[in-house]
């Protein structure tokens, strides 16, 4: 129980406490999603994740097999979607979509902040996500430039 509590208390908490910080300066100032999107894509979570991997300790060699796992991972992805998207015959657009859905997460938004709090004793846990949502990202921006 004193785990769940602790879970609760020091993961689950802080994110709604920022959630209705968001919701009560929204009503307040009406802001704009599209500017706070695009401030959160492209200049505060490459600066996390960039500050994330300067401060943490992890080796060389383990950086390298993570990324290693990335790409293999999402090369086979890649390819399974063609691949079904092709057997299934959906339409060129559907197939874009479909494999972009598969391929591309959108995770990091979320899945950063938390992995920083659950993650605070072991920075193994928080590079591989922080290498993870990095990788992502540069995925995300690879593809939409294609």
């Amino acid at each position: 129980m004193g785990v769940l509590f602790h879970i609760m208390l020091n993961v689950i908490l802080p994110i709604f406490v920022l959630i209705g910080a968001g919701i009560f300066l929204h009503r307040q100032y009406k802001l704009d999603m599209n500017t706070l999107s695009k401030l959160n894509s492209y200049l505060l979570m490459p600066a996390v994740s960039f500050t994330n991997v300067y401060q943490s300790k992890i080796k060389g060699d383990t950086l390298l097999e993570i990324l290693s796992f990335l790409v293999i991972q999402g090369l086979c992805l890649m390819i399974v979607s063609t691949g079904l998207s092709k057997m299934a015959k959906f339409e060129s657009s559907l197939s874009s979509t479909f494999k972009n859905s598969v391929v591309l997460s959108n995770s990091g938004n979320f899945a950063l902040p938390v992995s920083q709090m659950v993650f605070q004793n072991n920075p193994l846990g928080l590079s591989i996500q922080v290498g993870r949502h990095g990788f992502s990202k540069s995925l995300n921006l690879y593809i939409w430039i294609i």
